[in-house]
């Protein structure tokens, strides 16, 4: 454990309390990413709609973000970044059924960067309560507003662990419980996990955490009466005392966990993964289901592990009796929850990149090009509608924002633009310069994927190995610019009859016809 930590007040609170120990539940509301680590609602939900009618309003928002929407009583509340180096940090809160702006809020970031499609933009999706707003940013910016808009407190989160060094930049959105905030905070230096204060923002405790670089958000759970927050990153998934920050179980081995975040569903967890670099379909079987009642030589039991059912970047999620899970070919798997077996696999039109939505028994399905296909949850792929935000063949611009010039240097494996090429850090590890990487100068970035770049499997990598290796990464990144250009449905929220979807720089309010 690490002290508190000194804050910079805006205001004062005199809010007080110790950790709670209730679970997030589905409401009405939508209060965090993925509404508390569920993705599901209480809500009932409009089924059909499209440019010409059902979307109830629109509007441009000023500057970009990559964070979901939340939603209390009937305020929406988003998060973004303005400026060509991103240097404004933003907060807006609208009405639920008109969209119109009910205030604004900004501050200067702690740590401009290029506004460009190779970083995070507002990527963390803030929490909401019945009090405050509370919006983390990829700058180390934590900040708690009150509901008019009026700051309570801020603080600099890197001023205590550093700069953040991630690929992208940071995309990890807090979780909460009644009384406080946990944030995970894996990077490439001192990584961490830590629970802050609502009330003023102060440290309650950090978890020390292995370096990682990763993306995959926690969520807060009771199970047996005990509060836990639950991190799945870095190959590994632990359950952590939400009160005191201490290990109460941990599962190692977990590949490709980087993105997806973990469900909870009852007792049940659904871990989610990516195929790591080089990997193929059954080389990893980190997509999981666990059983968190029972714990076993300081372990979750795997009730089962999915061989085909892999994530990318949506998570899985589930009705309570059947586990949905989209890969990158962008093929639903349906699973028994209990059991692992596929009830069906169903190729869908679209590529997901926000987590599905299940309201009702309905399964809700969001492309990042604005469509979104509703089918019915349970055994037997049974589509219900299939609806569009925008014409698909003229979709919006952005209508003020434009992406900065020049991006940074980049320390992902492959280089960004400016940085070495994943073919020039291999050779620059060569220490002496005979054209082959032996085992003590293979770098540390390279020894997760070694068993398979290393065709030979003779412990080291020769001039052939590393030009495959270097050329293959390349050829899965040839297409990221064109992945990434505008329009992209980033983030969705869910209540009272209503759906709010967010791309970069557009807000949208859906509603029955």
């Amino acid at each position: 454990m690490r002290p508190q930590t000194v804050l910079i007040f805006l205001g004062w609170v005199t809010l007080t309390g110790v950790l709670a120990i209730g679970p997030n539940t589905a409401t009405a509301d939508w209060t965090s990413f993925r509404n508390g680590g569920s993705s599901t609602t209480s809500a009932s939900l409009p089924l059909a709609w499209s440019p010409e009618s059902g979307i109830r309003w629109q509007l441009e928002l000023e500057g970009y973000g990559q964070s979901a929407p939340v939603v209390q009583g009937e305020r929406v509340y988003v998060t973004a970044v303005v400026g060509d180096q991103c240097e404004t940090l933003r907060i807006t809160a609208h009405d639920l059924r008109s969209g119109d702006l009910k205030w604004e809020w900004e501050v200067p970031t702690s740590e401009p960067h290029p506004s460009n499609y190779m970083r995070a933009r507002a990527a963390p999706t803030p929490v909401v309560d019945p009090t405050a707003l509370y919006a983390f940013f990829e700058s180390g910016d934590l900040v708690a507003v009150d509901l008019d808009g009026k700051p309570r407190w801020h603080r600099l989160l890197s001023d205590e662990v550093g700069t953040f060094d991630n690929n992208h930049g940071i995309g990890s959105s807090p979780a909460a419980n009644d009384s406080h905030l946990f944030l995970n905070l894996d990077h490439g230096g001192p990584s961490s996990l830590v629970a802050i204060r609502k009330a003023d923002g102060a440290t309650e405790w950090t978890a020390d955490r292995e370096s990682a670089k990763a993306w995959s958000s926690p969520i807060v759970t009771n199970v047996g009466g005990q509060s836990q927050v639950i991190v799945s990153s870095g190959g590994t998934v632990i359950g952590y005392d939400a009160a005191t920050g201490n290990d109460l179980w941990r599962l190692d081995g977990m590949e490709g966990n980087s993105v997806p975040s973990p469900t909870v569903i009852g007792n049940h967890l659904l871990i989610g993964a990516r195929l790591p670099e080089f990997a193929t379909d059954g080389d990893v079987r980190s997509n999981a289901c666990l059983d968190l009642s029972r714990i076993e030589d300081g372990k979750p039991v795997v009730l089962w592990r999915a061989d085909k059912a892999i994530c990318e970047y949506a998570s899985p999620v589930s009705d309570g009796s059947y586990a949905y899970f989209v890969n990158k070919a962008n093929v639903l798997h349906c699973l028994s929850l209990e059991s692992g077996e596929i009830a069906y696999r169903q190729r869908l039109g679209f590529t997901p990149w926000a987590t599905p939505i299940i309201s009702a028994g309905r399964l809700y399905l969001f492309g990042k090009n604005g469509q979104c296909d509703v089918i019915r949850c349970g055994p037997i792929h049974q589509p219900l509608a299939s609806n569009k935000l925008w014409d698909l063949d003229n979709p919006p611009t952005p209508e003020h924002y434009r992406e900065a010039s020049s991006g940074p240097r980049e320390s992902r494996p492959g280089g960004g633009r400016g940085g070495p090429s994943m073919l020039e850090r291999l050779r620059a590890a060569d220490a002496d310069g005979d054209g082959v990487l032996s085992a003590e100068e293979i770098p540390d970035f390279v020894r997760p994927m070694l068993a398979r770049i290393d065709t030979n499997q003779d412990g080291q990598l020769d001039a052939a190995e590393m030009e495959a290796a270097a050329a293959s990464f390349a050829a899965q990144r040839r297409d990221s610019a064109s992945m990434a250009r505008d329009p992209i449905l980033y983030g969705v929220a869910a209540s009272d009859g209503y759906l709010v979807l967010r791309t970069g720089t557009r807000l949208y309010g859906i509603a029955e016809r």
